[in-house]
């Protein structure tokens, strides 16, 4: 048996999924899509059953990415039922979903989660009501705690039938729906003849093209029709009546015992009014940066301390007594890297990881972006803009693919050009941190962050001027501010920093190891030479840095390690000047981005952009850099 998790987004459905899964799960990209779905087994009254989770989304219009694999896999699959997870607190926004749902005639239950907030909030939800008014089973439901999963998954498995309940459209729009379902077939159609009528109505891509060409042309002339007569287009219309009957069914069954706005709410509406919630931003975003300094600095000292006392002097004792050279630049290759590794991952990285969760979870980074829609206008953007943005922050290539969610391939390529130019990953951010936040001091390392925010918006300004187009609209649903799970934060974090060590270690381990043998040899000096009278005279950086800003474009994060490795210690204030780690982490904030974002570039916008970014971004480091190096020579 096969059941399908269906729901907009941020409304549990995922926290649903894995209490019904556990462990296991397989996560894959749907064919020719970069839209990832899950699958998992569950095994309930022996029975196996093979849960689906399909992409979050307002709609089965096919109007996105998201949209199209979730309807194609509803109707690929056939499953025997969908689950449809449903916001208990915004009812009327998640009905019109499930009306969808069920217009398109799957056997549906619903699940009424996150129903403690309902109860904190002193309201009441008639269930038994809402099951009669649509005809089908309704479960509240609290996914964090576990609660209503075993019933809704035992409700799912037994009772698997297509609830009869119908919007009730505007006249003229169901007069037209008859005309339509006259010249359908059942044999043709995977769904009811309403459900493929409403949707050549509304001109969904993926039936129209399935239509043969004389029922294209009568829904287009119909449609027309109904712009004419009506003044807008009728798929305005069509959601309209869904909202008007979602609002009155949400009407009818939710009660409230008080009135009264709690400080709760009150403190989420500052959050999303420009006079408080730019001021709230600011502060939390000063507080990020504190925290990084100064407990990624305690850590940091705390971990490299421990390990001069332990593992560098065991490495120290091994290298004097290797055989030769070779053998000797191996063991301080390893060596440098574990204290490398040491210094930057785990103290700033890790750091950053958690912070992103716990923002993420609170439910605050949604709220950044419905606050920052009318600055990202000026850009060429929309507020969705800034969780790209945010992704940025810890890596660029799963950023450069959340630019998908933008309405156009211009307001896609803007957006990446900012990301790899402007937005520093947290390889970039540990590299700022972890080098003038913690030697030069933490103005320093701000003062870094002001110039890539400034960069940031003369950029965005600049492509907004060039690449004439207006910015598409935004629709996005804010969920209430929560605690976050200390579970959830941790297992996140996990995953992050375990993929980030599986891919940035092992390169390296294989860097410093080469490096080393290269110095043992005598051979590093003679690589370098031609370059330093260059890199002195323009950036005022030692020979070597040539080597950390070459390994930058590998992997970000192999520059600072590499840095410290040809520094031969990870203290860099004993090797550089505040001047020089400044105009170093200036630099490689803005270089050319790693080579893995290179590669999703060329796949998202073709060799020919990508190129040009890269050449933009490497020109416009050094030019910032060599500015850099004269301002603060004077």
């Amino acid at each position: 048996m096969e059941i399908a998790l269906a729901g907009n987004p941020n409304v549990g459905k995922s926290i649903i999924f894995s209490k019904l899964t556990g462990v296991g799960v397989i996560s894959a990209n749907y064919p020719g899509t970069t839209i990832e779905y899950y699958e998992g087994k569950a095994k309930f009254l022996g029975m196996t059953v093979t849960v689906v989770d399909l992409p979050g989304t307002y709609s089965l219009a096919g109007n996105t990415d998201e949209e199209r694999v979730a309807t194609n896999m509803l109707f690929e699959r056939n499953p025997e039922s969908v689950i449809a997870v449903l916001d208990a607190t915004r009812l009327e926004r998640n009905l019109v979903f499930l009306f969808e749902l069920i217009e398109s005639g799957h056997n549906v239950v619903a699940a009424l989660n996150m129903y403690d907030i309902v109860r904190k909030n002193k309201q009441v939800i008639d269930v038994e009501r809402l099951e009669r008014t649509l005809m089908m089973p309704v479960i509240p439901t609290v996914a964090t705690k576990g609660e209503g999963i075993d019933s809704l998954l035992y409700t799912a498995m037994q009772i698997r039938r297509r609830s009869k309940f119908r919007v009730r459209y505007d006249s003229h729009i169901e007069e037209m729906v008859s005309q339509l379902e006259k010249g359908l077939s059942h044999a043709e159609w995977q769904m009811p003849l309403r459900a493929v009528a409403i949707r050549l109505l509304a001109g969904d891509r993926n039936l129209t093209a399935k239509a043969s060409p004389e029922l294209r042309s009568k829904a287009d002339r119909l449609r027309e029709e109904f712009r004419k007569g009506h003044g807008e287009d009728i798929v305005v219309h069509i959601q309209r009546d869904r909202f008007g009957e979602a609002g009155r069914i949400a009407k009818e069954v939710i009660g409230t015992a008080a009135t009264a706005r709690t400080q709760k709410s009150i403190a989420m509406d500052l959050t999303l009014r420009p006079a408080t919630g730019i001021p709230i931003l600011i502060g939390v975003l000063a507080l990020v940066f504190v925290t990084l300094v100064f407990v990624g600095g305690i850590i940091e000292g705390l971990l490299v301390g421990a390990y001069a006392e332990t593992g560098r002097s065991f490495f120290d004792g091994l290298s004097d007594d290797a055989e030769n050279d070779v053998v000797s630049g191996v063991i301080k290759g390893i060596s440098l890297s574990i204290e490398a590794m040491l210094a930057l991952v785990i103290p700033y990285i890790l750091v950053f990881y958690v912070m992103l969760s716990i923002l993420e979870d609170t439910g605050y980074l949604v709220r950044v972006v419905s606050l920052l829609d009318g600055v990202m206008h000026r850009l060429g953007l929309h507020g969705r803009a800034v969780i790209p943005m945010v992704v940025g922050f810890g890596c660029n290539v799963p950023a450069i693919l959340a630019t998908r969610a933008m309405g156009s391939r211009r307001e896609r390529l803007i957006l990446a050009v900012l990301i790899t130019i402007a937005v520093p990953c947290s390889a970039q951010t540990a590299i700022i941190i972890g080098s003038v936040g913690q030697y030069a001091g933490p103005l320093w390392a701000l003062l870094i962050y002001l110039i890539l925010m400034g960069t940031l918006v003369v950029l965005g300004l600049v492509l907004h001027k060039t690449i004439k187009f207006e910015p598409t609209g935004m629709c996005v649903e804010i969920p209430d501010m929560r605690w976050p799970s200390t579970k959830q934060t941790a297992v996140k974090t996990y995953i992050r920093v375990k993929e980030f060590l599986t891919i940035a270690f092992p390169l390296v381990l294989a860097g410093s190891i080469v490096l080393e043998i290269l110095l043992a040899l005598g051979a590093l000096q003679k690589l370098l030479e031609p370059a330093e009278p260059v890199v002195l005279a323009v950036l005022g950086l030692p020979a070597f840095a040539v080597v950390a800003l070459v390994f930058g474009i590998l992997r970000k994060e192999m520059a600072l390690q590499m840095l410290m490795v040809l520094a031969g210690t990870s203290v860099l204030s004993d090797v550089l000047s505040d001047e020089q780690m400044f105009v170093f982490a200036l630099v490689m904030a803005i270089f050319m981005p790693c080579l893995a974002a290179f590669a999703v570039m060329i796949k998202e916008f073709g060799l020919r952009s990508t190129v040009f970014v890269a050449i933009a971004s490497f020109s416009l480091a050094i030019a910032m850099g060599a500015a850099a190096k004269l301002l603060l020579g004077l």
